[in-house]
């Protein structure tokens, strides 16, 4: 869907009318560029609208936003700093706040499944026992302000467009369970992924934020070069799947560590290039 500049807040307001269902998705829309002009200012005046007309998670989330303060602080760019150069691996502390990370365990916690992977034959989900841990997925129906904003400051964190990112997803991990060494890149030599590829582009970067840090282990781990990194709760760590000319890099090959004690908690979003149209 083209965006439509002509759509700014007093028109989108207009069209929800008294519908707080409508008003909310609008909001989110309008934070997103997302078939409307790129504006979270507006969708900000849209999520309020729509927490007056008793949207619960509208005002929910609007309390969340709010005590973060101002929004151009919120996607102003954020410092990292390079640990490896290959993988390309940046860090940034202190990427959200604690209120964040408490937003979206909660949100989480009652959609947890066993998390799973890509068939590499079919390019469907299934489970896999290299997968053990859980995984609660946010599609856009089901998405909220927190997260929508979070995913505009990962793209900016990683100089990517957030139209390429895959669905948030939160992940917990309990004792013992893992996501054992894998690569995020699609292969394009696997026929399940082929076509995966061809619409929706190949997944340029990974980015975690830790969501808790009251747990023992549960490191994420590199093969290549044997680093494990740990970060305290907000912190965030961002890759490259690819090598600077697009091409799948085996030495980003990685692996979730399990905890040893208590319960890991983080956020994980695929950034993906897609291709041209």
């Amino acid at each position: 869907m083209t965006a439509d500049p002509g759509w700014g807040p007093a028109r989108l307001a207009a069209l929800a009318g008294d519908e707080a269902e409508a008003a909310h998705r609008l909001a989110l829309l309008s934070a997103m560029g997302l078939g409307v002009a790129f504006d979270p200012a507006g969708g900000l005046k849209l999520l309020r609208r729509a927490a007056e007309l008793g949207h619960e998670l509208a005002r929910d989330s609007l309390a969340v936003v709010e005590a973060l303060g101002p929004l151009e602080a919120w996607l102003a760019p954020r410092p990292a700093r390079l640990v490896s150069e290959r993988p390309h691996v940046l860090i940034a502390e202190g990427f959200v706040a604690p209120a964040v990370c408490d937003w979206l365990r909660a949100r989480a916690a009652s959609r947890l499944e066993p998390a799973q992977v890509h068939d590499p034959r079919t390019g469907a989900g299934l489970l896999n026992p290299v997968r053990t841990n859980d995984a609660a997925v946010f599609d856009l129906p089901d998405a909220d302000m927190v997260q929508v904003l979070l995913r505009e400051r990962i793209g900016r964190l990683a100089g990517l467009p957030v139209a390429g990112m895959e669905p948030v997803q939160v992940l917990r991990y309990q004792v013992g369970q893992a996501f054992d060494w894998h690569v995020d890149y699609l292969d394009p030599a696997s026929p399940g992924h082929r076509d995966n590829l061809a619409r929706r582009g190949q997944r340029t970067a990974t980015c975690l934020v830790w969501l808790n840090d009251d747990y023992e282990g549960g490191e994420t781990a590199f093969e290549t070069g044997g680093a494990r990194h740990l970060g305290r709760a907000g912190d965030a760590i961002l890759w490259a799947n690819v090598t600077p000319d697009g091409r799948p890099d085996p030495a980003t090959r990685h692996a979730g560590l399990p905890p040893t004690a208590g319960e890991k908690w983080i956020l994980s979003q695929w950034i993906r290039t897609p291709p041209p149209r």
